[in-house]
């Protein structure tokens, strides 16, 4: 992406809380106007400026793919929302407004708090709703986006609803289908299913999560797979076995420094974002690394600097305990990297497309499978090859762009029924 700018005020008309916000290419209304898109990643900014050290996930990575690919289009205008902990702000990327919101923990209990009242914690969501919906309503978009469970998809479907603008709910994790609120905690956790229910679209990243949509909230969810751009040969230089990941307990990260030792004699590469959540966890990590002496750990790479570890992986490894559909799943495949997961495999995709190796939940397994692939030169170059041609199918990113394109359109303009009329 092109290097940012810092919008100055004359080329801005709107404002909030004294930052100013673009104004469309065009302020009338109907045919000729860009769409305008807001895709609210709050976690995101680390994206698009690398030296600010914010971690990101999976979501915020695609969030990063779609905004570059759409602002390239002179048919929409991309706005991206993120949350910083310094001054808000308005920048520009390329031809894409991100707008950085500050982030106040109204939601988060203060350090000595073991437990806040429903009536504080109440009035902490009132105020951040507020604070939401005056930055949403500058912002102005005709469709806002947003990927992954919480309460939060409850404001944002509500405020869309009261600024009569649209709200395309994405799930980020078969997870937050399993259960009627998912993974969400608190005493306003009701407000997930509500803004599922509120949104105008939902899209679902594999077919196993349309089906929990159906059942969970009897609505259809469109399906637009996790995109990656493809990617230009190159000479075969694989040698090593990488793990890339948040420091998460979710996502195990010291099962696969148990596997490196199982494994002394291959190279292993650990990619960990740090997590503040789990500083205790990164802690563990670290110590641990340090007395294995055929693994490397890096630590919060650049987004832009990971096609080297895909490139020189002869496997990637998975241990979550639980997944959408792995940004790393479909940039290992798009390397001709084959997959080896302790647990998840959306859709059956390993299996069904043996493009890798599901070791279902058995540690013992896990290092079984590792341990012959890497016996057998001949077995990872064909897992590698159908994995090639398994993503170049299914997850090209100009595919997945499109198709959210063709969604964005069709929900342009005057808003369905009211909900409870549905």
């Amino acid at each position: 992406m092109r290097r940012s700018t810092v919008l100055e005020p004359p080329a801005c008309r709107r404002v909030w809380r004294g930052v100013a916000l673009p104004t469309p290419l065009e302020e009338q209304e109907g045919l000729g106007r860009p769409l305008r898109i807001c895709l609210i990643s709050p976690l995101g900014y680390g994206l698009y400026r690398p030296e600010s050290g914010y971690p990101f996930g999976g979501a915020e990575v695609q969030f990063f793919l779609l905004a570059r690919e759409l602002s390239a289009d002179p048919a929409f205008d991309v706005f991206v929302l993120t949350t910083v902990g310094e001054r808000p702000g308005v920048e520009r990327f390329g031809s894409v407004t991100v707008v950085k919101r500050r982030g106040k923990g109204r939601l988060s209990l203060p350090g000595g708090e073991k437990r806040a009242s429903h009536i504080t914690m109440l009035q902490r969501y009132v105020s951040a709703f507020r604070d939401m919906r005056r930055v949403m309503k500058a912002i102005d978009a005709d469709v806002y986006a947003h990927a992954g469970a919480g309460v939060e998809v409850g404001a944002y479907a509500l405020i869309c609803w009261l600024l009569r603008r649209r709200f395309v709910y994405i799930v980020a994790s078969s997870a937050d289908l399993a259960h009627p609120y998912g993974q969400v905690q608190g005493p306003l956790r009701w407000l997930y299913p509500l803004g599922v229910r509120l949104a105008d679209a939902v899209v679902c990243r594999t077919r196993e999560q349309q089906t929990l949509l159906q059942t969970r909230s009897r609505r259809d969810g469109v399906l637009i797979r996790t995109g990656h751009p493809l990617v230009p040969p190159v000479e075969d230089t694989k040698t090593t076995i990488l793990w890339v990941g948040r420091v998460d307990p979710l996502k195990q990260p010291e099962m696969f420094l148990a596997l490196a030792e199982r494994l002394e004699k291959e190279r292993c590469v650990m990619v960990a974002m740090r997590n503040e959540a789990h500083d205790g966890l990164l802690k563990t990590i670290r110590e641990w690394a340090t007395e294995l002496p055929n693994l490397v750990l890096h630590e919060d790479v650049p987004w832009q600097e990971m096609t080297r570890f895909f490139r020189d992986a002869k496997l990637a490894v998975n241990t979550s305990t639980y997944e959408g559909f792995p940004n790393t799943f479909a940039q290992a495949a798009m390397h001709g990297t084959p997959i080896l997961s302790w647990r998840v495999d959306p859709d059956g995709v390993l299996h069904r497309h043996r493009i890798g190796i599901c070791a279902g939940g058995s540690f013992d397994r896990l290092v079984e499978a590792a341990v012959r692939l890497c016996q057998s030169r001949e077995e990872l170059a064909e897992y590698g090859a159908r994995a090639l041609r398994y993503a170049t199918e299914h997850h090209d990113l100009n595919r997945s762009v499109e198709e959210f394109k063709t969604l964005a359109k069709s929900l342009a303009g005057a808003r369905a029924h009211a909900w409870w009329r549905r």
